[in-house]
């Protein structure tokens, strides 16, 4: 097809992206009754998408001599909302924020008195410090 001055016609932005997914969804199709183009951009909530989002938080493992800290990012949550249990391999963590719930469950790499842990929440990131059971300490002779 031509356009007015004769050379050929360019195709829409949005007739390009419905061909190049028409295309890609040959090849890598999706489960039936899913429509490809509901999968972009963020859309409207359906009736599917009453309840807050869960997510897993990032966290950070760190083992020292006597301690082991973790470091979890729970963005948006108030100190109120933080649910931190631990046992002696296990560190779970679970908070509410408004528009997310984060769940964890951490192994950690030793075992760990569960009466001797200290947490501190700032900024959007709880710092926890989880004391070893078995500590050998190193003792000098002089």
């Amino acid at each position: 097809m031509d356009d007015e001055d004769g050379g050929p016609a360019r195709a829409s932005l949005p007739e390009v992206f419905r061909r190049v997914l028409e295309r890609l969804d040959r090849f890598a199709p999706l489960p039936p009754g899913t429509r490809f183009l509901r999968t972009l951009g963020p859309g409207t909530p359906g009736p599917q998408a009453v309840s807050i989002a869960e997510r897993e938080p990032a966290t950070d493992v760190i083992e020292g001599p006597h301690t082991i800290f973790v470091t979890v990012e729970l963005p948006g949550v108030s100190r109120k909302d933080i649910d931190l249990h631990a046992t002696e391999t296990t560190l779970v963590v679970s908070a509410n924020s408004p528009s997310w719930k984060y769940y964890r469950e951490i192994p950690l790499p030793a075992p760990v008195c569960v009466d001797v842990i200290t947490a501190t929440y700032k900024n959007g990131v709880l710092d926890v410090s989880l004391e070893k059971r078995d500590k050998t300490w190193r003792i000098p002779v002089n």
